[in-house]
């Protein structure tokens, strides 16, 4: 069916937020299916490296370079951390990038596990920014990570699914 966008080869549950029904009758390639990469930045990556794998268990990608540090967050997502030293500068092998500012990034934890993660926390002298309650549904813990990243940790999706 050439001309005609090819979007009826995906599980409904994949199909990307963007309606397909407003997509140019040229659009030939599946959609975009999810996040590969989130970068936050920081100066100090050997302290983010412990901070995302001693206190969050999140998986390395391998030791932290003078660029980045990686970590695995599953099968089709990973966070990397970049020096914005670094990653700002121009000629490097790929665009240059960094911010001004605090990142911010939210990873789901289960609903039970809610109150253990706050346990944890506070165990590892981590200290709770802010515990929100959301009027749709779910609960959110904000903390900061060593680069003053917002982090929040949240028990269900709150984000509206407008996908046919």
């Amino acid at each position: 069916m050439h001309g005609q966008p090819v979007l009826n080869k995906m599980p409904a549950s994949m199909l990307p937020v963007t309606n397909p029904q407003t997509l140019s009758l040229s659009f030939q390639m599946q959609p975009i299916t999810s996040i590969l990469e989130t970068i936050l930045y920081a100066t100090n990556l050997a302290e983010m490296e412990r901070f995302y794998s001693d206190i969050l268990g999140l998986s390395k990608l391998g030791d932290h370079t003078e660029l980045s540090a990686g970590f695995r967050i599953c099968d089709t997502q990973v966070l990397l951390i970049f020096n914005p030293e670094i990653a700002s500068t121009p000629n490097r092998p790929v665009p240059s990038h960094g911010p001004e500012g605090p990142g911010h990034i939210a990873f789901r934890i289960q609903p039970d596990d809610f109150q253990a993660w706050q346990d944890h926390l506070v165990k590892h002298g981590i200290e709770i920014e802010q515990l929100q309650t959301w009027e749709s549904r779910g609960r959110s813990i904000y903390l900061r990570d060593p680069a003053n990243n917002s982090i929040e940790l949240i028990d269900t999706d709150i984000w509206p699914d407008n996908r046919s």
